[in-house]
């Protein structure tokens, strides 16, 4: 008896100590969300293996969005939109951080929901107590390696029980009634039936615990995250009214996450009272027990969780958008037009102090310019545009107005060794998906760097001018990257031309990454062997060789 009085005593001093703890630890998380809201993030948070877990949500809901809404892989490798993810992830919570991973490969035709949207983005911008008061909501549902897979777990769920969760009941009500029984009556006989029955208890739950435990933190995050939704909802009352009649569905497990929630708080400890406190709740078995009750009720509700599940991603990505804006230089919502694009002071979000540019287009353009003159760095840019404007309300320039395009890009390529693709045949086929593309209703963009380089010059040269002809009068937007000068003399009666170029300052060869109209007519390729010291005798030789050319 006295062990039982002793080891309660230990708990209810733990559970006053963490509430005190608690308040003092939410001071100061409410205070970091003030300090780091709007700044910009410099360092990898992001690694390839949590990639790989991010992308699990989406992963599991990209077959049901149409296909001319989605981001291909092609597309998000060459515009190297993980970085972009990685400077937009301002969110606090796993749930907001696969929901902003998946929503950046969405380009939805609708815009209504894009405008919800950026009514929450300016809600939190212009309401900052409210908006800390969220992100201390948000913050419970951490961004642990185990909670990805959540989603995934939801969505794979089938009829199963924990073996002998019957008995598990049982154990828990017959130590319930020794000990009372006991306690009452103040009987030794049931006192030391209670302690046989807590200790066979304590060894189940040892046993199973290793067993169960990928499972019971999934159920940690499943509780905690519905909990969440509906703390959310009773904030955004309007943006939740939808979510009623889920919230009454699964409020039956809300409930149920004070005890356990409270239980792992404490075991995180690592110390001997964490480690006690564990398996002292485990002995009464509410581990298995709860987790197979959740698990009925999710098998039939799964509908309604990824209903809160998206409400919750919804508001984190609101968040952190209005975050991302002021991490901006500037930046600007953009206006729809049916086809025309046009920008003042457009640049690349990636790139530290970018020289921005206006520009506008109504149908196809080719680019010419000198190497790493800015060409492949425009073109990504305004990819990257059309998508965050599309998906995100957030455009970085002065002004912009962009068509309701999907995007389509080839820029990026590289043999492929492990199939013994060629450098051609991986391009020809990127090409190939643009003109399949261009047969469906919606209008593409298509960023297309270096078309055909893969070739020699004559076959290159007539190739591309029968793809672009071809493209041409399609339902798309184009801008080709090129060197070839008779490629764009050659379409310059329906394709506008622009080009980059370069100046020789104090003998260095220096870019001014504008956009000019017209075709480029320098060179710089030689000039930049010399820049870098080449031998003497190649640079003559170079410069002698391209003179006969001509």
């Amino acid at each position: 008896m006295q062990i039982f009085a002793i080891i309660i005593s230990i708990i209810l001093f733990s559970i006053l100590f963490f509430f005190f703890e608690d308040k003092r630890e939410q001071k100061r998380i409410r205070s970091s969300f003030q300090r780091c809201y709007g700044q910009k993030i410099h360092s990898q948070t992001v690694t390839l293996e949590n990639l790989d877990e991010i992308s699990l949500y989406y992963n599991l809901i990209k077959k049901n969005i149409p296909s001319d809404e989605l981001v291909d892989e092609i597309t998000w490798e060459d515009l190297e939109m993980n970085k972009i993810f990685e400077k937009m992830n301002h969110t606090t919570s796993y749930v907001g951080e696969q929901f902003l991973f998946s929503e950046l490969h969405r380009l939805p035709k609708e815009k209504a929901k894009l405008n919800l949207r950026e009514k929450m983005i300016r809600f939190f911008h212009d309401n900052p107590e409210k908006r800390v008061d969220t992100q201390y909501l948000l913050h419970k549902l951490q961004k642990e390696s185990i909670h990805f897979y959540i989603p995934e777990f939801i969505q794979l769920l089938h009829p199963q029980t924990i073996p002998f969760v019957s008995l598990y009941k049982w154990l828990l009500y017959s130590l319930l009634f020794f000990f009372f029984s006991g306690m009452i009556t103040q009987n030794s006989y049931l006192l030391f039936a209670a302690s046989i029955n807590f200790f066979l208890n304590l060894a189940l739950y040892a046993v199973n615990k290793m067993k169960y435990e990928l499972y019971l933190e999934s159920l940690y995050g499943i509780i905690a995250t519905v909990k969440t939704a509906k703390s959310l909802s009773a904030l955004y009352p309007m943006e939740a009214s939808s979510l009623s009649a889920s919230i009454q569905n699964l409020d039956k497990i809300s409930h149920m996450v004070v005890l356990l929630k409270q239980k792992k708080q404490i075991g995180f400890s690592g110390d001997v009272l964490g480690l006690v406190t564990d398996y002292f709740f485990g002995a009464f078995m509410l581990d298995f027990i709860v987790y197979d009750k959740v698990l009925q009720v999710l098998l039939h509700r799964k509908d309604d969780f990824f209903s809160l599940f998206q409400f919750v991603g919804e508001i984190d990505l609101c968040i952190a958008t209005a975050s991302f804006r002021e991490s901006l230089p500037y930046y600007c919502c953009p206006k729809f037009h049916e086809t025309n694009f046009c920008t003042t002071d457009l640049y690349h979000p990636l790139i530290e102090n970018a020289v921005p540019n206006d520009f506008q287009l109504k149908k196809g353009c080719i680019i010419t310019g000198s190497n790493a003159s800015g060409k492949s760095t425009f073109i990504k840019a305004i990819a990257i545009n059309f998508i965050l404007g599309q998906n995100m309300n957030t455009c970085t320039a002065k002004t912009i107005s962009i068509p309701n395009v999907k995007v389509l890009t080839s820029m990026s390529l590289r043999d492929d060794i492990s199939s013994g693709e060629s450098y051609y045949m991986r391009e020809i086929k990127y090409l190939f998906r643009m003109i399949e593309e261009s047969k469906k209703g919606r209008t593409i963009f298509c960023g297309i760097d270096e078309i055909l380089r893969g070739t020699n010059t004559s076959e290159r040269i007539a190739a591309s001018i029968a793809v672009l002809h071809y493209l041409y009068q399609t339902n798309c937007i184009l801008i080709v990257a090129t060197h070839d000068l008779e490629l764009a003399r050659t379409l310059d009666k329906i394709y506008e031309n622009y080009y980059f170029c370069e100046s020789i300052q104090n003998g260095d060869v220096v870019f001014d990454y504008q956009i000019r109209s017209g075709i480029c007519s320098s060179y710089n390729a030689i000039r930049l062997l010399e820049s870098i010291g080449f031998p003497e005798e190649i640079i003559k030789e170079a410069r002698f060789l391209r003179t006969s050319e001509r």
